[in-house]
């Protein structure tokens, strides 16, 4: 049996608790020692207060908290705590107070020691900045000699840091008055978190353009302080409208394409079962990396190509190129392949983040006619930032590539779901270079670490490496994977590429059971919860996607696809709290309900949970279709559009 823990979100242990503070007309959730969604009634001012440990490989030190005290009042509190971080190189512990007064203004201060010698690139605060109400808006920046200047939040990614030389921030969250940051120990600077697929701004200490990673000795120590206060006159503290306690679905008239959708390759040997599942999900194409800095790349593209004629799809090539790039590339053209298998060739190099033109330059004429009819791109093998910082030439070339993951920098689950809202404002930016973007591939954990400057630690025989996240067996996986593809679809991105075939990295477990049994608790033969949402969705290839709009976009997203005579809506519940959802559907629909009561029957035994009868499910006053949505669930509606 599996724990409910382990179905939700793969992990035994408990979710943090959250607390809710209030400091006079600010609400706020203390959680893991932070203040996250810092609301003045619904209006959020801040996403998240922290600090952090960051080594020099931008690896976050894990925190520990000891000696916890808590004193909530009714409109102010007091939070002391002690924490030490920790990892294999960095060791230091903080003392901590984080102070809420009644007129609204919260204090958190930090004092740090080292606890042994280490480097480290930053240690200290970072403030997180809400996306939709701070794009666009003035803030008022006070630097370190007292001068001033003026400018707003941007609307487009920033390839770079938009505010610079921070002492003082302000900037309006009403028509009466303004939010006030003011920084103690430390100069910070702001930078677009959008570039990693983060849904905020991220104002942090100690500025980029100093050397790093800095030296700190046993004894070290650090003292920040941030202060948050409110300037202007505001409602009565209580004056707090109440969440809504349903999620409203609305949809557009005007439908889009939807793009294909394909698979990453994976070097386990694919078993019949495998092939039939995979198979059954009707994919367009499956991607395979050919590194030429890696000795066995002749083995892992022959592999890859009888995987693709195996699952009867494409193949989407990802040459990465050393600097004999001719020479690579003649050894790769001597490779049996029907050129009418490949759909599309991504050129990229080892020794710079984007593709760069003098590469270009080199192998896309000899590229195009080896494979006439693919499509040939450029771009990154990393985070968007690559590209939005260093666009690669693209006039010779049919497409631009980067990928996807939301754990650039912080691994819990409410940042998960809350970076799925970045990804499609990629695709818009992308889209002012290029109307045709490729988003490949799509991981829950960065596959490598593009900014590491010496190996990360090895992981033991026993140990999951940081690529593999338990949650991708579970139904949060599910859940994540939906509100992804619909925010990358709804953007007109116009391939998608996600996760891989087989192993605690793909869709399936396959025919072999984890290699961490006590980290990713998959048996052999598993079927993940994530694989239905590309079942169905692939279901409705070449079909069009209605798009829709949540009133409650980190509590439930949905996609909504059609196809000659039916339709399908997806929906997914993205928190661990039920979710109740109406949607202007005037029909019955046939609901499948994929959570903790179904879960055995859709992951062990797939084909009789798509058969199985759905439930019907008849409209309110022939108006309104209302849904219940346990936590982490995926709910799929169907039903037959009438002939008009």
């Amino acid at each position: 049996m599996y724990a409910p823990s382990l179905i939700r979100y793969g992990q035994t242990e408990p979710l943090p608790e959250p607390r809710m503070l209030r400091a006079g007309p600010l609400t706020m959730q203390y959680e893991h020692g932070f203040l996250r969604y810092i609301r003045l009634g619904n209006h959020e001012v801040l996403r998240l207060i922290y600090h952090a440990v960051r080594d020099p490989n931008w690896a976050t030190a894990p925190m520990v908290i000891e000696d916890e005290i808590i004193d909530q009042q009714t409109d102010s509190f007091h939070v002391r705590y002690t924490s030490v971080c920790q990892n294999e190189t960095v060791h230091l512990r903080w003392q901590c107070e984080i102070i809420g007064e009644p007129d609204g203004t919260i204090q958190f201060n930090i004092d740090g020691e080292a606890l042994a010698d280490f480097q480290r690139n930053r240690a200290g605060f970072c403030i997180l900045h809400p996306i939709p109400e701070c794009a666009g808006q003035p803030c008022t920046l006070t630097h370190p000699d007292g001068s001033q200047t003026v400018a707003p939040f941007p609307e487009g990614i920033s390839p770079h840091q938009p505010f610079l030389n921070i002492r003082e921030m302000q900037w309006p969250i009403s028509n009466d008055g303004s939010a006030v940051l003011w920084f103690v120990g430390d100069v910070f600077e702001t930078e677009d978190q959008r570039n990693w697929t983060d849904a905020s701004y991220k104002t942090y200490c100690t500025p980029l353009s100093r050397a790093f990673p800095v030296l700190l000795q046993t004894g070290d120590t650090i003292q920040q302080s941030v202060e948050l206060r409110l300037v202007g006159s505001f409602a009565n503290p209580l004056d707090v409208e109440p969440n809504p306690s349903e999620t409203a679905l609305g949809f557009e008239s005007k439908t889009l394409p939807l793009p294909v959708i394909g698979l990453g390759a994976n070097p386990e040997a694919l078993t019949d079962s495998a092939v039939h599942l995979l198979k059954a999900a009707r994919f367009h194409h499956l991607r395979v990396e050919v590194n030429f800095q890696h000795h066995d790349w002749h083995g892992t593209f022959r592999k890859a190509v009888g995987d693709a004629v195996l699952l009867d799809l494409k193949l989407e090539l990802v040459l990465i190129f050393n600097q004999l790039a001719n020479y690579e590339l003649y050894s790769f053209l001597k490779e049996p392949v029907e050129p009418s298998l490949v759909y599309s060739v991504t050129i990229l190099s080892n020794f710079a983040k984007s593709t760069p033109a003098t590469l270009l330059h080199e192998v896309t004429s000899p590229i195009r006619q080896a494979f006439p009819d693919a499509q040939i791109g450029a771009g990154t093998n990393a985070f968007f930032v690559a590209v939005n910082r260093q666009t690669p030439p693209l006039e010779t070339v049919d497409f631009l590539s980067y990928a996807i993951s939301p754990q650039a920098h912080a691994v819990d689950h409410l940042t998960l779901m809350e970076n799925t809202t970045a990804q499609p404002d990629t695709v818009r930016d992308a889209r002012h270079w290029t109307p045709n973007v490729h988003v490949s591939p799509v991981t829950l954990r960065p596959r490598f670490n593009p900014d590491a400057t010496s190996d990360d630690a090895d992981s033991t025989n026993n140990q999951m490496p940081f690529s593999t996240d338990p949650r991708q067996m579970a139904l949060f996986g599910a859940a994540w994977t939906l509100a992804s593809l619909k925010g990358l679809i709804q953007a007109e991105a116009r391939s998608v590429t996600y996760y891989e075939t087989v192993g605690e990295e793909g869709i399936i477990q396959g025919d072999f059971p984890s290699a961490y049994p006590n980290q990713f608790v998959a048996e052999a033969g598993m079927v993940f919860p994530l694989y239905w949402i590309f079942r169905f969705v692939n279901g409705f290839r070449e079909g069009r996607v209605m798009p829709t709009t949540s009133s409650q976009p980190l509590k439930v997203e949905a996609l909504c696809l059609q196809k000659d005579n039916k339709a399908v809506l997806i929906l997914a519940n993205l928190t661990d709290e039920p979710q109740t959802v109406s949607a202007p559907i005037t029909r019955t629909v046939v609901v499948r309900t994929l959570d903790e009561s179904s879960f055995r029957k859709a992951c062990f035994s797939p084909e009789s949970f798509r058969e199985a009868s759905g439930e019907s499910l008849i409209p309110e006053n022939e108006e309104l279709l209302r849904f219940s949505l346990p936590p982490y669930a995926t709910v799929f509606a169907e039903w037959e559009i009438r002939a008009v």
